[in-house]
């Protein structure tokens, strides 16, 4: 792409390789001018991608190709490559000091945060359009809902909203979030967007700095969202934006289709370029998804063509009807067993397709998902559900749900007993009978507990104790379903994590209890469908999720079924929405949210597009639902086209080969927190990392990162030319301070300690702040082959010498501790080098508590090591090779030792 003035805008039909297209624009823009004049620096470009995994993928390519076409490039970190969240969360916390602080709450912490203070929220102060009156756990998410669409919809009539009880509480709900030192995903937009519009100093910062802005899925961006990037044009960096009108699907989310029609009317200067070559699916895919969404009436003109990245054969693609949901997945279950081996042809090599490349997309999981797992548990296919969609009904999840149903006295040790009996984890019964009876001790004596014995009573270290207790193993669970069983239990370790990051301070009997009304009435509904998932790998079965969570992902074999009339496509669903609470027509657009047939039509393009040669598409009955009894248009619409087969397949005759999943991790990007526990232990970090178990909250924990903050405060004044007196202490600490679980006293502390540390500091080190050089630098290592390491510099100071030490800060006092190896020291020093084209001489820790530094040379050898280790961890993860590695000290400071059969006892 070699467009370099003016505004760009590439519609990109789906598998058009548009990840390629703008990692080659990126080249093009850091090239050098044909005249000898540089070209943009890496800082010069941001680039908004939709999703973390899409951002790695980008980041991976852009790195490879200025690798290829321009040698080495200094200071690619500084390119920013990511979510436009993940954007202005960084534009506040590094820009605006005053959000340094601030911590994120996600979806369902939010929900549970609105719960909790329900009045100061300003939940149960409002009230629907007809006056009645909101309800705890009842109205929340509708409520939740309808912030969101005020603070990120800009089309609106503030008249219209006179009178209306949430617009009037918005700002009691915003003040409880600054209060309490919170940001949400809605208010992290509309805070930057304000900063971006207001706060003078930086926008003169940015507009010395950014030139040129790129937008992936720019289709998908709501009107904040997109208000950022009008922004940053405003300020002069050109805008490429890249998407396809055809696959706009969050339109629920307040995505405007109209931001990708109209983007040639409202800014000035754009060229159009068409992406129409499909590099992902057969002829037949093409051909079924291309003659389906030319249905579509508003839309931009393309036409999607086939490249042959798939070889066709009839039969390929089949739609069918059956007599009910359960032969449909009966009828799914079986195809996955007949596919599974059959040859599929990438990157010029066949291997046989197995589980892990077959997907069944549904339009809600929720709701149609239950056959399905019934039939592939009937023909022993693993498979794993995206998300949190579900996980109440998996067996070992309801037992984990049974075990705090009794710690709250809603249940008994038989309930207990009998829920684990039935998950079949090869737990034996007197390990059973031995957690059971720990369980009954913990719970007498926390209903004589004091309010202080937070930690004592943690739920996390309640629900590890419990799975301890039992003996619990990955490697003893039967069937070969030890991957997803633990990959199950992590995710319902996340969902305590949720609700305990919001309750930690309730008495340990009102916790319990509040825990158990979550789990029983409201955690099944709490986890929007498309939820998180881990970002590197998951076991080798087939996926089951919707299709919004499919967008960006493709199969060698895709299933779409429940293709019923008011199911896909859906019928607008009854009860109380957002619409209930805000007046439509105070809203330009308001019957975007809602969706409509067209929205529809693209959800299924979508889904089919996700398929790479096999393609299955169903529809059954539901006995006494008259709502779903016939096959919905889209079934009878794809039966047009000639590569559309009505019977089923035998796939008998077909090329086989030995199943063998295709890596399932295609970029991996570590954090420093990653490489240390993966270099400490493989499995725990597959314990932490891939399956998400969470370590119990900490009271202390923040104290170590508010220390930081301040002093982040202190270098970047610093650099600024300013002065600071140790006399500043108190007031850094109070505006930096964070300690969310800590009890008063605790709390008071921790302020000592943490004034007597920066005090100390600044004392110290005051008269070498005049050599500092880099302060919170990020830095992101590419090793090749899709590998990266990223993460922050605390500090980089020349000595009087001219030599270059990098600073890690460390506080080992009253907060959980991150030893500092020697790998970790030495990724420092070679991503200060891939920043700057410069090597560092020194790398030092430098303890808070005790103001001493510890400094060692640069090794240059160990550099090439760690080259070598972080290559063989991403090998090791892509190849789901994470064994234990048992030592006393390792294993000793492990949150999961009792979780580990080769783990060396304290």
């Amino acid at each position: 792409m070699n467009h370099i003035a003016g505004n760009l805008q590439l519609i990109a039909c789906a598998g058009s390789g548009k990840t390629e297209v703008v990692a080659q624009r990126v080249v093009s823009l850091l090239r050098p001018l044909a005249g000898g004049g540089a070209g943009c620096a890496p800082e010069n470009v941001v680039a908004f991608t939709f999703t973390d995994k899409a951002a790695a993928e980008l980041k991976e390519r852009i790195h490879t190709r200025c690798r290829e076409q321009l040698g080495d490039v200094i200071g690619l970190a500084d390119m920013y490559v990511g979510t436009i969240h993940g954007y202005c969360l960084e534009l506040l916390k590094f820009e605006v000091p005053a959000y340094m602080k601030y911590e994120v709450l996600n979806e369902v912490q939010q929900a549970l945060f609105i719960d909790r203070h329900s009045k100061a929220s300003g939940l149960t102060q409002c009230t629907t359009l007809n006056g009645v009156a909101l309800k705890r756990y009842t109205d929340t998410r509708h409520y939740v809902s309808a912030l969101g669409i005020l603070r990120e919809d800009f089309a609106l009539d503030p008249t219209k909203l006179a009178g209306n009880t949430v617009a009037a509480h918005l700002g009691t709900y915003e003040h409880l979030l600054h209060q309490k030192g919170y940001l949400d995903y809605s208010g992290i937009l509309k805070e930057a967007v304000e900063e971006l519009r207001e706060n003078r100093g930086l926008r003169e910062r940015l507009a010395a700095r950014i030139k040129h802005v790129i937008v992936d899925e720019y289709q998908d961006m709501n009107p904040v969202q997109d208000a950022v990037v009008e922004e940053l044009h405003k300020l002069g960096a050109g805008v490429c934006v890249v998407g396809d009108d055809d696959q706009t699907i969050y339109q629920w989310r307040g995505s405007d289709i109209q931001n990708i029609l109209s983007f040639e009317r409202r800014y000035k200067d754009v060229t159009q370029v068409r992406l129409e070559d499909n590099f992902r699916s057969s002829e037949g895919v093409v051909a079924v998804a291309r003659e389906f969404v030319r249905q579509i009436v508003r839309r931009l003109p393309k036409e999607m063509k086939a490249t042959q990245a798939q070889v066709y054969e009839p039969g390929d693609i089949v739609a069918l009807g059956f007599t009910s949901p359960q032969e449909e997945a009966k009828y799914i279950a079986g195809t996955c067993r007949a596919l599974r081996g059959t040859a599929i042809t990438e990157d010029g090599t066949d291997r046989g397709i197995s589980w892990s490349d077959m997907a069944v997309l549904l339009r809600s999981v929720q709701r149609d998902g239950a056959p399905i797992m019934e039939a592939l548990d009937a023909a022993e296919v693993p498979y794993v559900i995206t998300g949190m969609d579900n996980l109440f009904e998996k067996e070992e999840v309801e037992a984990a749900r049974q075990l705090f149903y009794y710690l709250a006295e809603e249940s008994d040790e038989a309930a207990v007993r009998s829920a684990w009996q039935l998950a079949d984890l090869g737990i034996a019964p007197e390990a059973l009978d031995a957690a059971i009876a720990a369980v009954a001790k913990a719970r007498a004596d926390m209903m004589s507990a004091t309010i202080g014995q937070f930690k004592v009573y943690n739920l996390q270290r309640q629900f590890v104790a419990f799975l301890e207790n039992t003996a619990l193993r990955e490697e003893r669970v039967p069937g070969g379903r030890g991957e997803v069983v633990f990959y199950n239990l992590g995710k319902f370790s996340q969902a305590i994590s949720d609700f305990e990051s919001i309750h930690f301070h309730s008495s340990p009997v009102e916790k319990y209890k509040s825990f158990a009304g979550f789990l029983r009435y409201h955690a099944e509904h709490a986890y929007p469908e498309g939820w998180q998932d881990s970002a590197f790998v998951t076991p080798d079965a087939v996926r089951i999720m919707t299709v919004h969570q499919a967008k960006g992902l493709q199969w060698p074999v895709v299933f779409i079924p429940q293709l019923v009339k008011n199911r896909f496509p859906s019928k607008s669903s009854g009860g109380r929405t957002a619409w209930h609470l805000l007046p439509a027509d105070a809203f330009l657009n308001a019957a975007r949210y809602r969706g409509g047939l067209e929205d529809e039509q693209r959800l299924f393009y979508v889904a089919a597009t996700r398929a790479q040669k096999y393609l299955h598409m169903s529809w059954a009955p539901h006995d006494g639902n008259c709502a779903a009894q016939a096959p919905s248009d889209f079934f009878n619409e794809v039966l047009a086209s000639k590569y559309v087969k009505r019977r089923p397949q035998d796939y008998i005759d077909r090329k086989r080969l030995d199943p063998k999943p295709k890596a399932s991790v295609a970029n991996v990007t570590l954090s420093f927190s990653d490489v240390k526990y993966f270099f400490e232990c493989p499995y725990q970090f597959k314990l932490r990392i891939l399956y998400g178990f969470n370590a119990p909250l900490d009271e202390a924990l923040g104290f170590g990162k508010s220390l930081h903050d301040a002093l982040a405060e202190v270098h970047a004044r610093a650099l600024r030319g300013e002065a600071i007196d140790p006399g500043e202490a108190q007031a850094l600490v109070e505006r930096h301070l964070r300690a969310p679980y800590a009890y008063p006293a605790l709390r008071e502390q921790l302020r000592g300690a943490a004034e007597k540390v920066i005090a100390g500091y600044i004392r110290k080190n005051a008269a070498e702040f005049k050599n500092l050089e880099f302060s919170e630098k990020v830095i992101e290592i590419a090793l090749g082959d899709g590998v990266a390491v990223a993460g922050r510099i605390d500090l980089v100071r020349r000595v009087d010498t001219g030599e270059v030490t990098i600073v890690d800060l460390k506080s080992n006092d009253r907060a959980q501790a991150e030893a500092v190896t020697e790998t970790q020291l030495h990724i420092y020093a070679l991503g200060y080098r891939e920043l700057t084209g410069r090597d560092a001489d020194y790398v030092e820790i430098y303890e808070l508590d005790e103001q001493k530094q510890k400094r060692r040379s640069v090794d240059d050898d160990f550099i090439e090591d760690v080259k070598r280790d972080v290559r063989a961890a991403a090998a090791a993860l892509r190849q789901n090779v994470l064994p234990a590695s048992p030592g006393k000290k390792t294993c000793g400071q492990c949150d999961y030792i009792n979780l580990c059969s080769a783990a060396i006892q304290k």
